[in-house]
């Protein structure tokens, strides 16, 4: 187990302090990969705030077998899809732009995306099937073991092999039809 791990037992242990090396580590990404459900920073914050809450309070939930960094995206893709479903029926009228909210998933963005060919591959990845975008972004951005991503969608690591395959393939062809190299 990695020092997330470690981190999580010294908290459990009373260590208060350990739970923020867990917040520092994770947060970003954490709120970066629910914006891509949710599609307001804001919103991906509350979230991501619930889901170390959840985690902080319920501890014992966490059962050591998987890495917690799958643990939590699991976590956080369960709510985001709750929040999804739960706010799907609810229609809001935009009456001005929220330009503040832009700006901050703008910066949250361009921390996250570093190089060019990843801001291209993220700005393609809205346009995949669900399953093949969550799949590529655990194993590409988040570096995530097959094993690790399946644990974080609830699937098999086989059924995240075919989505990666199948969403590389779906990718390839979109990057392709507007005119940008893919290496693959």
């Amino acid at each position: 187990m990695g020092c997330a791990e470690d981190s999580l037992r010294k908290y459990i242990e009373g260590d208060r302090q350990a739970f923020s090396s867990i917040i520092n580590e994770f947060k970003d990404s954490i709120i970066f990969f629910i914006s891509t459900y949710v599609k307001d920073p804001h919103t991906a914050e509350d979230i991501a705030a619930d889901c170390f809450a959840q985690l902080a309070a319920y501890p014992s939930k966490f059962s050591f077998r998987s890495s917690l960094k799958s643990y939590l995206f699991s976590m956080a893709h369960n709510m985001a899809v709750n929040h999804i479903r739960r706010h799907s029926r609810i229609t809001f009228l935009e009456t001005s732009p929220d330009i503040a909210a832009d700006d901050e998933f703008e910066r949250l963005e361009s921390s996250m995306l570093a190089d060019e060919r990843s801001k291209m591959l993220h700005d393609a990845l809205p346009k995949l099937n669900d399953n093949y975008r969550t799949a590529l972004y655990l194993v590409y951005f988040e570096n995530m073991s097959y094993n690790e991503a399946a644990a974080a969608m609830n699937k098999t690591a086989k059924q995240i092999d075919n989505y990666v395959t199948r969403g590389r393939a779906a990718l390839k062809k979109i990057l392709t039809e507007e005119g940008f190299s893919y290496d693959g």
